[in-house]
């Protein structure tokens, strides 16, 4: 028998596994935006080709796999920061930062509110990190008027995801333009 801290009983899982997790996660994110978060695993279950079973030998229920789902979701965006950042000029890094943000919650506009409350790890303090350096560095090149902070950019993110909350599915129309009219307001010298 193994122990605990054997190689065996600590090995990472099977590439079937991990493969399995990704199919289930892509399934979950179609069918919770088509159904929102009180979608039935068995729906998830369906749209993966994969039996229930299956999906709760490697997630003990829905909140499992919105958590799986919303620590994803924080690494997006942090991949979205962390480019947003390497953009040359900052004031289009920011803006395409803010367009990802309200796409991304367009696309899940049914249950991105579920995994807002998930994510409490070092990844997203890091996303908050870079947007604060993003924010000071699209101020410091004159894209955004001197004085806007983090804090700002952080209210309008709130604010955008309002928005896409209560627009139409498939009506982007309403936070692109709130996005415009406030970025407008933002920038230097207006």
């Amino acid at each position: 028998m193994e122990s605990e801290s054997s190689p065996a009983a600590s090995r990472a899982p099977r590439r079937d596994a991990l493969r399995n997790d990704a199919i289930v996660v892509a399934a979950a994110r179609k069918v919770f935006g088509e159904q929102g978060p009180t979608a039935s695993m068995e729906a998830i279950a369906a749209q993966a080709s994969l039996g229930v079973g299956t999906i709760y030998r490697r997630f003990a229920g829905k909140e499992a796999l919105l958590s799986a789902i919303a620590q994803l979701f924080a690494e997006e965006m942090d991949e979205a920061a962390a480019a947003a950042l390497a953009e040359s000029d900052p004031g289009v890094g920011l803006e395409r930062f803010l367009e990802f943000v309200g796409t991304f919650n367009a696309e899940k506009r049914r249950y991105a509110a579920a995994l807002t409350d998930q994510v409490t790890d070092d990844v997203s303090t890091r996303t908050v990190e870079r947007v604060q350096l993003l924010t000071r560095k699209a101020v410091e090149s004159g894209a955004l008027a001197p004085g806007v902070t983090g804090e700002d950019i952080k209210a309008l993110i709130v604010a955008l995801r309002g928005v896409v909350a209560v627009s139409a599915d498939g009506d982007d129309s309403a936070w692109r333009r709130f996005l415009r009219v406030h970025l407008a307001g933002l920038r230097s010298g207006t």
